[in-house]
């Protein structure tokens, strides 16, 4: 049986780092239009669990065009679960340019807010489940952050799928995970996007796969792990 697991919000804290990458960002390019407004990192988290983005660029941008279009609180508030940048570009046309934000996140994140993350993850039972089972990681980190993860919780992933492999929530990163050992097992995060990648991998393949989200159907990733690696 596969564990698989996301990486931020689920292994890792990323509040005072992708959160606040996601919050500057849009307001870099808010005063650049300007529209002083400032970001709620609460608006940045629930628009990140509600939206199917594949990365933080995208919620950037999102909230870049959901600030221009009016009241930012609003927009998160009604965003329809599962839609991403797609169809706010349809609806709110494109307020920013991809690649210059993508640019700026990353020198936030990459030159110094990494090193705020800290392990959400109790990983003397990481470890242990990961001797019991077979595990992996899905995530929209690049390949060079999810080695600054790794550095993070002193672990060594045995197999990952980063964004550039596949994107969140295409089945195809499930799909490359798992390899020719198709298995049953679980996905463990935190988001409604997280949630589209297993439904969709399950559609795909005729065959089950659960899914576990973080703040609804466990406290913590914690409380997987105590269950998986229990002895009883």
């Amino acid at each position: 049986m596969w564990l698989v697991f996301d990486v931020d919000g689920v292994l890792i804290d990323v509040s005072e780092s992708y959160d606040l990458a996601t919050k500057l960002t849009a307001e870099h390019f808010l005063r650049r239009k300007g529209i002083p407004v400032e970001v709620n990192l609460k608006l940045v988290r629930e628009l990140r669990r509600k939206g199917s983005f594949g990365d933080d660029f995208k919620v950037s941008e999102a909230l870049i065009a959901g600030a221009i279009s009016g009241d930012l609180e609003e927009f998160v508030e009604s965003f329809p679960l599962g839609e991403g940048i797609a169809w706010v570009r349809k609806r709110f046309g494109a307020h920013a340019d991809p690649e210059e934000v993508e640019r700026h996140f990353n020198s936030l994140y990459l030159r110094e807010l990494w090193r705020r993350e800290k392990p959400l993850v109790d990983t003397d039972l990481l470890r242990k489940v990961m001797r019991r089972f077979k595990t992996g990681v899905i995530t929209g980190r690049c390949r060079e952050e999810v080695r600054l993860a790794e550095e993070i919780l002193g672990i060594r992933f045995e197999r990952f799928v980063c964004r550039e492999m596949a994107r969140k929530p295409d089945p195809k990163a499930l799909e490359i995970l798992l390899g020719e050992d198709q298995d049953i097992g679980f996905y463990v995060g935190d988001t409604v996007n997280d949630e589209l990648l297993v439904l969709n991998y399950v559609r795909r393949m005729g065959r089950p796969f659960g899914f576990l989200m973080v703040g609804r159907d466990v406290e913590d990733v914690n409380e997987v792990l105590e269950i998986f690696s229990s002895d009883d």
